[in-house]
């Protein structure tokens, strides 16, 4: 067992989350594989957690065993991909390296194989940068809902290593899954830089359905408000 932080800044592996049995899933993340192995990323897939029909939890994490739902009106399919993107945040504490992170919608352009600032999420670039010629600078694209509320624009490409990842996971556990997983990593909480474009988000049907779309979760949402 260490006990000692490794600070090591070489990216262990790159994750692709897809949804084990979900045609499109399985297509998409099979070409973002593609892509990594074009340009020497070490890449591998993760299984997500499928919000398809019933929340099943392919990963044993004594994290997502304690992490409670804070917000009843997301919809089941968004608490299964922050669970996906928390289990990758665990196990990147768990070995204490660094890891790149990838929704099955992304695509690699360059390699990216040292994480860049200590404590920090490294953004690997968007659709709108790599075609539409948005500029590539320190401070990345956000996403916003009004003043004081900036995230991540899409979390479909990242790095983060041991020290934000356990940032994310604390936080998570404090505050609960309150938010879809790009609105949560706010940017006035957690620091979000971009040192070039590495990836891009390809536009497709998502796999996300939209709020109140579950009637399970509304059920559960109008029972509390009645009681």
């Amino acid at each position: 067992m260490k006990l000692f932080h490794s600070y090591d800044t070489k990216i262990e592996c790159s994750y692709i989350i897809r949804i084990k049995g979900h045609s499109l899933s399985e297509t998409l993340a099979d070409r973002c594989r593609q892509s990594c192995e074009r340009i020497g990323q070490p890449v591998d897939f993760w299984d997500a957690t499928d919000g398809t029909s019933e929340l099943t939890n392919p990963h044993d994490d004594a994290v997502l065993r304690i992490v409670k739902i804070t917000n009843n009106f997301l919809s089941r399919s968004e608490v299964a991909c922050f669970l996906s993107h928390l289990s990758l945040w665990s196990h990147c504490a768990q070995i204490d390296k660094p890891i790149v992170i990838l929704e099955h919608d992304a695509i690699f352009i360059k390699p990216y194989l040292q994480h860049t600032l200590y404590n920090s999420i490294s953004y690997l670039g968007c659709f709108e940068q790599a075609k539409q010629g948005w500029t590539v600078q320190p401070t990345p694209p956000h996403g916003s809902e009004g003043p004081g509320h900036h995230f991540i624009l899409r979390a479909h490409a990242y790095s983060i290593d041991p020290a934000i990842a356990r940032n994310l996971v604390a936080h998570t556990i404090r505050f609960g899954i309150l938010e879809s997983t790009d609105k949560f990593i706010r940017s006035d909480i957690f620091p979000v830089h971009q040192m070039g474009l590495f990836a891009y988000d390809e536009s497709y049907t998502s796999t996300i359905t939209n709020k109140h779309s579950d009637d399970k979760m509304l059920e559960r949402r109008n029972d509390m408000l009645l009681k």
